[in-house]
């Protein structure tokens, strides 16, 4: 069973007795006929993730657009082959993006008004592999066989949870707690008793995932000898939110 931490959140308790004394208050506010009382709650866990995606690239140019695909393919096969060695399941490893596209040289005129021209001067080959581990121990270690084997970029890398479900519904509860202990007070502040609840409807806030994103280059000549890439996986925080009618009791 994965256990989930709590973060703590700014209560909205004074907010809303404060609201009481104003009209449409916005998060918890009496309906007209002051019979019910709707409360909105957020509540967000945070768990360590236990799934890492590094998306690779190989990047080249050449002077024509067989060459460059050629010689990409062959390092992307190269990086491929490493990362098999390696044992990442077939299953895990897929393609993110390909693409080879001119390029251009821009060549300025002689006479200052007259209108230059592009001159082509090759094409660039990009080849995008992501890559899915579920150890996440093992970012650093796949990064630099990668590199090694011919990969010059690395375009992202995120952490996730698998379980992603069980996380989403742990926020759900304690949002639920949340919004009832908050229409419980209201309602004793008002003098009166909380009912049953008339309507429930739930929705969740963007996951916020540690994420480290690169575009740059980073190719290492053989004759270097590099330390290994330190990762660190932080944790993943999930959010739900919940807005509940309850019915006030006399």
């Amino acid at each position: 069973m994965r256990l989930y931490r709590r973060i703590p959140a700014a209560s909205g308790l004074g907010a809303l007795v404060a609201a009481l004394l104003l009209p449409l208050p916005l998060g918890a506010q009496t309906q007209p006929d002051e019979h019910t009382v709707t409360v909105s709650a957020t509540a967000t866990v945070s768990g360590e993730p236990d799934r890492a995606v590094v998306v690779l690239a190989v990047e080249n140019f050449a002077a024509t657009a067989r060459e460059a695909a050629a010689e990409n393919a062959r390092r992307t096969d190269a990086v491929i082959a490493a990362l098999r060695r390696l044992r990442i399941p077939k299953e895990n490893l897929q393609t993110a993006g390909y693409r080879l596209d001119p390029e251009y040289d821009y060549q300025r005129p002689p006479e200052p008004r007259a209108q230059g021209e592009d001159r082509l001067i090759g094409y660039r080959a990009r080849n995008s592999v992501s890559v899915k581990l579920d150890d996440v121990r093992r970012v650093g270690e796949i990064i630099d066989a990668a590199i090694a084997a011919g990969a010059n970029r690395v375009n992202a890398l995120s952490f996730q949870l698998r379980d992603m479900e069980a996380a989403r519904q742990e926020a759900l509860r304690q949002a639920v707690e949340k919004a009832t202990t908050e229409a419980r007070t209201v309602a004793a502040a008002l003098g009166r008793r909380l009912g049953p609840a008339l309507a429930v409807s739930t929705g969740g806030a963007p996951v916020i995932q540690p994420r480290v994103a690169y575009a740059r280059d980073l190719a290492v000549s053989a004759a270097t000898v590099a330390p290994p890439t330190p990762v660190l996986p932080g944790e993943v925080d999930v959010s739900a939110q919940v807005t509940i009618v309850f019915r006030l009791e006399p």
